[in-house]
């Protein structure tokens, strides 16, 4: 089985879906940078997978909005807008809020995970790698959406997460960006283990807020600077 940020796939799924889910993954790593071309020649090879199997995987990216193709250049990493962040916060609002009001009906597995990942963040910014922060910060989230046990909910919201990596990866000072959400974090998911639901539900929604706040700026900023440049 392979697994992944909550997404299982069976050794015998088809090659161009592991193949679309390691480029999702390293979008959500930051390996791979919005506008980042992705050439098939280049794919082909470094997956030993035929042009048409890579073709397949490109379309499942550009189908969740991952990647776009531009005329002459084929496909890359799509550079997401305005509009992107205001879908991705209308989801993320529903989602999220929804699963702190089910999180009075899971296991304490699922708080262990959640506590585990936060510690990964937590050393993560002791050694300064502000861009494992923000992977361990967006698989916090993707956590809590986890608490609404749903393997299909789990699977889509892997894909907000890829694009929100992609606004990230637009910060100038990943540092910045990154600090201010480790502890909020860490906040929510203390009322989370205590059972305050309510508590943790007005947190999260305040969060939400100043994070597409702040992540308007970003993309508002890029689109200034790609038009100077």
């Amino acid at each position: 089985m392979m697994w992944s940020n909550g997404v299982e796939l069976s050794n015998d799924a088809p090659l161009s879906d592991l193949i679309a889910l390691r480029l999702k993954n390293a979008i959500i790593t930051g390996d791979i940078a919005p506008g980042t071309p992705l050439v098939e020649s280049g794919l082909c090879k470094q997956y030993q997978a035929s042009r048409n199997t890579i073709r397949e995987a490109l379309r499942q990216l550009r189908y969740e909005g991952l990647i776009i193709y531009a005329l002459n250049k084929g496909a890359q990493v799509k550079v997401l807008t305005l509009s992107d962040v205001r879908d991705i916060y209308k989801i993320r609002h529903t989602l999220e809020l929804s699963a702190i009001k089910h999180s009075q009906y899971v296991s304490e597995r699922h708080f262990e995970t959640i506590d585990n990942i936060l510690c990964d963040g937590e050393k993560a910014a002791t050694e300064n790698r502000w861009n494992s922060v923000g992977t361990s910060s967006l698989f916090f989230h993707h956590a809590v959406v986890g608490l609404l046990e749903s393997e299909r909910l789990s699977s889509y919201f892997s894909t907000i997460l890829a694009q929100l990596r992609l606004i990230f990866s637009m910060s100038i000072n990943e540092k910045r960006f990154q600090v201010g959400w480790l502890e909020k974090d860490r906040s929510i998911y203390r009322h989370l283990v205590a059972g305050r639901q309510e508590e943790a539900s007005e947190m999260m929604k305040l969060y939400l807020y100043e994070s597409e706040a702040y992540v308007s700026d970003i993309v508002l900023a890029h689109q200034s600077d790609r038009r100077r440049g």
